[in-house]
C-alpha cells in the first residue's frame, strides 16, 4: 500500500494538471461564446423591448453573481453542487430578460382594448389610419405607445404597413396582436367598416381579459402549491445537510446516492410540469 501511494499522488497531480490546462484552453473560448450569445440573443431581445442597456453590463453581472454563488455555497455544499449552481447562475440574465419580455407583453395586451377603441373613434372622426396610429402613440401609455410610435416612424420612411405589422407580431407573438393585424390587413384588401371591426375586437379582448383574470384567481392556489412542492425537497435536503453533513454527503459521493438524486429530480420535474399543465387553462 505504501508503494502505491507515490503513484496515486502522481496520478492525482497529472489529473489536476490536465484539468487546469483544459480550463486554460477552453475557458477563453467558452467566455467568448457566452459573450456572443449574450450580444446576439439577449441583446436582441432587449432592443426589441426598447431597453437600451449594453450587454457587457449583463455579462459582468452574470459573472459577479456566479462568483458570489460559489463563495456562498462552497463552504456549505459539496463542490460539484456549488459549481453547478454557479454555472446555472450564468443563465440569470436570459431569465431576467424573458421575465421582462413576458411582463411587457402582458401589459401591452391589457392596454390594447382601450387603444383599439381610441383608434376606432379617431377613424369615425374622419382621420385616416396613420393619423389614428399617431394619436394612439401620443395618448396611450407605454409600452403600447412605443410600438405605435415605431409603426409611425417606419411608415414615414416609406415602408408598407403589412411588413410593419408582421414585425410587430414577430416581436409580440400573441393572439391579440394577430387579430389586430388581420383586422387591418383584411379591411385594407377587401374593404369594410374598420372602425366597427376595431370596436368589436376591443370589446372581445376586454371580455377575454376579464375571463383570464378570473381563471388566474381561481388557479392561483394550485400554482402556489406546485411551487411549494417543487421547492420543498430542496429546502428539506439543505436543512438535513447542515445538520448531518457526513450522512447527507453520501448522496453526492456514492453511486446509489447519485442515482437517488437523479430519480428525485426526475420525479419532481414531472410533478411540477403536471401541476402546471393542470392549472394552465387557455381562454
Amino acid at each position: 500500500m505504501l508503494s502505491q501511494s507515490p503513484f496515486i499522488a502522481i496520478a492525482a497531480f497529472a489529473a489536476s494538471s490536465l484539468g487546469v490546462a483544459a480550463l486554460a484552453v477552453l475557458g477563453p473560448a467558452a467566455i467568448q461564446g457566452y459573450q456572443r450569445h449574450m450580444n446576439d440573443e439577449v441583446g436582441g431581445q432587449l432592443r426589441a423591448q426598447f431597453i437600451n442597456m449594453p450587454t457587457s453590463r449583463l455579462v459582468m453581472a452574470a459573472f459577479v453573481s456566479a462568483g458570489l454563488v460559489l463563495i456562498v455555497t462552497l463552504p456549505l455544499l459539496p463542490w460539484p453542487v456549488a459549481v453547478s449552481l454557479g454555472l446555472a447562475s450564468l443563465a440569470a440574465p436570459r431569465l431576467l430578460v424573458g421575465f421582462i419580455r413576458t411582463r411587457r407583453q402582458r401589459t401591452l395586451i391589457r392596454q390594447l382594448p382601450d387603444a383599439l377603441q381610441a383608434l376606432a373613434a379617431s377613424l369615425r372622426a374622419g382621420s385616416n389610419l396613420g393619423r389614428g396610429f399617431e394619436l394612439v402613440s401620443q395618448r396611450q401609455p407605454r409600452p403600447l405607445a412605443e410600438e405605435f410610435a415605431l409603426i409611425i416612424q417606419r411608415q414615414r420612411l416609406g415602408e408598407d404597413l403589412e411588413p410593419i405589422l408582421d414585425d410587430l407580431h414577430r416581436r409580440i407573438p400573441t393572439e391579440e396582436i394577430a387579430l389586430f393585424r388581420s383586422a387591418i390587413l383584411i379591411t385594407r384588401q377587401v374593404g369594410g367598416d374598420l372602425a366597427s371591426i376595431l370596436d368589436s375586437l376591443g370589446a372581445t379582448l376586454r371580455e377575454r381579459a376579464a375571463v383570464e383574470d378570473r381563471v388566474q384567481a381561481l388557479t392561483s392556489m394550485g400554482r402556489m402549491q406546485g411551487r411549494v412542492m417543487a421547492l420543498l425537497p430542496v429546502g428539506i435536503g439543505a436543512m438535513l445537510y447542515l445538520q448531518q453533513p457526513a450522512l447527507m454527503s453520501q448522496l453526492f459521493t456514492t453511486l446509489a446516492g447519485q442515482a437517488l438524486l437523479g430519480v428525485i429530480g426526475v420525479m419532481t420535474g414531472v410533478a411540477t410540469l403536471w401541476i402546471r399543465r393542470i392549472v394552465r387553462i387557455d381562454v
